[in-house]
């Protein structure tokens, strides 16, 4: 059995108990690491591989659920074999990943969150939507994960349209709570009041935008690097995407 702690490149902002694959990860708040424990593994490189794969995992949760954005620094680790007894065999780091106290992060809340998780294609296209910087990487990003759960949730048929599972998935997920996402909606500039809400965040986040920035052929609609108005069309569609990216990873998690 192997026990594996990663630093962090930032203080945790809450504590999380974490199991996924019957590997308990652990952050605790106002500290930089993440430490993963009771994994089973032949040798030491397979357990660092295991590890950060539920450490990722750990860090893409904490990100969508509690707006945490955390990054793991894999440089940095400490590496123990733990006998049958629970005692450490032995042990070994690169960097060594340290031990203490960071500053203490406000307005968050400290008691243990204690989850089952498990892995979500869509939360890592949402975490890096959240580390990207550049607007374009961003919006491409969280419609990556908006893409991923409402495949899941409808799977389009030969001969329909790629935007009907992106339709049917809102429909689903926004069927007792339109209002909100109305509410965010409205704020995109090209909102049309006189359509359905369902049909025009389908439009926006689709045709106008997913399309666009996917299409650098010049006789269709596209939006291109570097243009200043497209720039600034894109960033007031972000706040958008990455509502319904939430709520469908929080879908995910309730229903799938």
């Amino acid at each position: 059995m192997w026990k594996v702690q990663f630093d962090l490149t930032s203080p945790s902002p809450l504590s999380l108990d974490f199991v996924i694959n019957d590997i308990r990860v652990r952050v605790t708040a106002s500290f930089s690491q993440i430490t993963t424990d009771n994994i089973q593994a032949v040798n030491q490189n397979a357990a660092h591989t295991k590890a950060l794969y539920a450490a990722t995992c750990c860090v893409n949760y904490l990100c969508w659920k509690y707006d945490a954005v955390l990054n793991i620094n894999s440089g940095r680790l400490r590496i123990e074999e733990i006998s049958p007894e629970g005692k450490s065999i032995s042990h070994a780091g690169w960097g060594s990943a340290r031990m203490g106290a960071t500053m203490v992060v406000a307005g968050r809340p400290q008691s243990l969150i204690s989850i089952s998780g498990k892995k979500s294609d869509a939360a890592s296209y949402y975490r890096k939507g959240c580390l990207n910087t550049d607007s374009f990487d961003q919006f491409r990003n969280f419609y990556s994960a908006v893409e991923n759960v409402s495949s899941k949730i409808y799977k389009k048929q030969l001969g329909e349209p790629k935007k009907i599972e992106l339709d049917r998935a809102l429909t689903e997920c926004f069927v007792d709570k339109l209002q909100p996402l109305e509410a965010n909606a409205k704020a995109e500039p090209t909102f049309n009041t006189n359509e359905s809400t369902i049909s025009e965040v389908t439009r926006i986040l689709y045709k106008a935008y997913r399309c666009q920035l996917n299409h650098p052929k010049d006789y269709q609609g596209k939006k291109v690097l570097f243009d200043t108005q497209d720039e600034i069309e894109v960033m007031n569609a972000l706040p958008l995407v990455k509502f319904v990216a939430k709520a469908l990873l929080e879908y995910e998690e309730s229903s799938l």
